[in-house]
């Protein structure tokens, strides 16, 4: 009886996680929200719960408080209490965000003071129609490139990135179960934030649309899980980055919803889900984004930094400058090389005239040479008096 009971206990305890993971919805359907007096809010690719909670781009908190079929509607709570960002002014160095606004790491952190962040991608057939071709390719979709050139721009920053390419296929509720084993290996490394990469499903890109520092570009969404123990911590790191956002790209960040799943953020008080664009968008749009919101978690994790992320040199960039400078660097060694065969040409040439050739043209040689090189090369005085 014991054995039985313990038995059970165990496999209870190793479903836990995966029963935690199915608990987050696909994203199949297209919901519409409005409010109260049917005015439309917003639109997105996964299930809406009576409870949810959005926050708008002008920082309005709402609540979900009635859903049919695929349309919710929600009622307006009041402005939504954003992190004081006012540090950004003073460009001040500012430690590993952190809930309390003042801890000196993260809490799943590294500490040994190196900047680690680590991204997985959780619908890995995710891509981008105008670019790709289709809204999902079976296998790495258009939305791996996003993941990539976001990890450079951070890299380019001087942070340590782990991209996990693994794929989690097929794209539905179970893909959080699979990716969420592809988050716990990571969150081994004690990454600083652990992000999942994904892309909306609207079928209305206007409503990315976006232009940032003067460039075409796409907003970012930001989604979290209100279904775990981390729900407030999450969140409360969600709206830094919008903050951050808010005050140095305007209009980068979206919104933020916080819906019934947990998205594996269950693991990590900094975990986060960003939607880069929707599958109606251009991906370049999209890759425009990477770098200001590389630099907008950069500042939210790390602290204020100086120039903008439009002036950062990329990982591509600095290797083209390394191979260029290599190259300037050989050509001037050739040309210092050839000047100096010239050199010992004519210092012959003009020993030959004075002295017609013989001993005493190779003692006008080794003096000539020894007086232009300060002594290093040419033969000593004493060679010469013998």
């Amino acid at each position: 009886m014991k054995k039985g009971l313990f038995c059970l206990l165990l496999a209870l305890m190793l479903l836990a996680p995966a029963a935690l993971a199915e608990d987050d919805p696909d994203d199949s359907a297209v919901f519409t929200v409005t409010d109260e007096n049917g005015v439309a809010l917003f639109a997105i690719s996964h299930a809406v719960n009576v409870g949810d909670e959005y926050i708008s781009r002008d920082n309005v908190l709402y609540r979900i408080g009635q859903v049919s079929g695929t349309t919710a509607t929600a009622s307006r709570v009041g402005e939504e209490a954003m992190p004081d960002v006012s540090w950004l002014d003073a460009g001040e160095a500012q430690a590993v965000f952190a809930p309390s606004g003042g801890a000196v790491q993260a809490a799943s952190g590294s500490t040994d003071g190196k900047k680690l962040i680590a991204m997985y991608v959780t619908h890995s057939d995710e891509s981008y129609v105008p670019s790709d071709g289709t809204q999902s390719i079976d296998g790495q979709g258009g939305i791996y490139d996003v993941a990539r050139q976001f990890r450079d721009a951070l890299q380019a920053k001087g942070i340590d990135v782990i991209l996990d390419e693994s794929t989690h296929l097929p794209h539905d509720s179970g893909a959080y179960r699979r990716s969420r084993r592809t988050a716990e290996r990571l969150l081994q490394n004690r990454p600083d934030a652990i992000i999942d990469i994904h892309r909306d499903g609207i079928p209305n890109a206007d409503e990315y649309v976006a232009t940032i520092d003067g460039e075409n570009a796409s907003q970012v969404r930001l989604l979290v899980g209100r279904s775990n123990q981390n729900s407030e911590v999450n969140r409360a790191f969600a709206k830094e980055i919008k903050a951050v956002a808010d005050k140095k790209y305007p209009g980068l960040v979206k919104d933020i919803f916080i819906g019934k799943g947990n998205y594996n953020q269950d693991l990590s008080p900094n975990a986060i889900l960003l939607e880069f664009g929707t599958h109606t968008i251009s991906k370049e749009r999209v890759l425009n984004s990477t770098d200001v919101m590389a630099d907008v978690v950069s500042t939210t994790l790390y602290g204020a930094q100086t120039g903008s992320a439009r002036g950062t040199k990329t990982a591509k960039a600095e290797s083209a400058e390394k191979a260029s400078t290599s190259a300037k660097n050989k050509g001037s060694m050739s040309g210092i090389a050839l000047l100096a065969v010239l050199v010992v040409v004519g210092v012959i040439l003009f020993a030959l005239v004075q002295t017609g050739g013989g001993k005493a043209m190779g003692n006008k040689i080794g003096r000539n040479l020894r007086e232009m090189t300060g002594g290093l090369v040419g033969k000593k005085k004493d060679e010469d008096a013998s």
